[in-house]
């Protein structure tokens, strides 16, 4: 019974082998790319740096089951080894189209995850955090400022944009915008980095209903446009908005004197017809004796007796 049974086992093994060996040679027809991470165009980034600052290099997008992040790359020219970037990371309804991708973990800002993330991002550089309150256009944020190699100066800052927790809900203002922003330029000041985050624009957003991490407007003051509610112009307002006074004793032109010679050409002077001649009139004595000739009688030259 065992011998027969040999060359049945051996047809199955040489079927099992013929496909996995057809299996082996379709899978190296070509390789297929992730969806996960790709690169886009500049034009298509979540956030712009300010004007004047560093250029777009590069973007990297990566598509998760509950966010996007894309890896804005910056210019650099400093020594200190890694890449400028601007994170940016969207937590929202990404579509069906990335349901079955991992999902992004969310975590709140905290000390702890600041601190791994600036060791990951500046790995040697002793960074020191501002304890200045600090808050631009979409609300509060913070930073760490170090050196780095050389005459680098290094900046790591970090901001999340959420509305308040008593706003949101199922339905509204739900959603959450965060910002990492790493940044080392030579011979730069801590102002001119920190600058950065206080010129930077979103321009990304879910198109989906609800989805709104900056919260409701504020309100109007409710003392606008009262009577009994003066506003007065600040101090500093009122100067910068004054033309300067220009003292009139201390602006003196300068005046410059350069000699021009022009070529001239010579003019024969043009004629003037001689005066038609005159007869003056006495002003004393009897004038009932006086008889004026007519014109005629003075142009001629001769013949003067005709002319009486």
């Amino acid at each position: 019974m065992s011998f027969s049974r040999t060359p049945a086992i051996r047809f199955t093994l040489a079927g099992i082998v013929l496909t996995l060996g057809l299996a082996g040679c379709g899978v190296r027809d070509g390789v297929k790319l992730s969806d996960t991470a790709t690169t886009v165009p500049d034009d298509t980034a979540y956030a712009l740096p300010g004007p004047g600052g560093p250029a777009i290099v590069n973007i990297v997008q990566r598509n998760f089951s509950n966010a996007t992040q894309q890896d804005i790359f910056l210019f650099t020219s400093a020594s200190t080894p890694g890449q400028n970037v601007l994170r940016v990371r969207l937590f929202g309804p990404v579509g069906s189209n990335f349901e079955g991708t991992k999902s992004l973990g969310y975590s709140s800002v905290r000390a702890s995850e600041i601190a791994k993330e600036m060791r990951r991002e500046l790995p040697g550089v002793a960074l020191r955090q501002s304890p200045i309150y600090l808050q631009n256009n979409y609300g509060p944020f913070s930073y760490a400022y170090g050196r780095g190699s050389g005459s680098d100066a290094c900046l790591y800052a970090w901001q999340q944009i959420r509305s308040p927790e008593d706003a949101r809900s199922a339905f509204q203002n739900r959603g959450t915008i965060q910002v990492r922003l790493r940044l080392c330029e030579e011979n730069a000041s801590e102002e001119k980095l920190v600058s950065n985050m206080y010129g930077y624009t979103i321009r990304g957003a879910f198109n989906a209903a609800g989805w709104n991490p900056y919260g409701e407007p504020p309100s109007v003051d409710p003392t606008l446009g009262r009577t009994g509610n003066p506003i007065y112009p600040k101090p500093n307002d009122a100067r910068d908005n004054m033309m300067p006074a220009v003292e009139a004793e201390r602006v003196r032109p300068v005046v410059q004197f350069r000699q021009v010679v022009v070529a001239t050409e010579k003019v024969a002077p043009i004629k003037q017809p001689a005066p038609e001649e005159t007869i003056p009139l006495p002003t004393t004595g009897d004038m009932s004796g006086i008889v004026v000739p007519s014109p005629d009688c003075v142009n001629q030259s001769a013949g003067a007796g005709q002319c009486k």
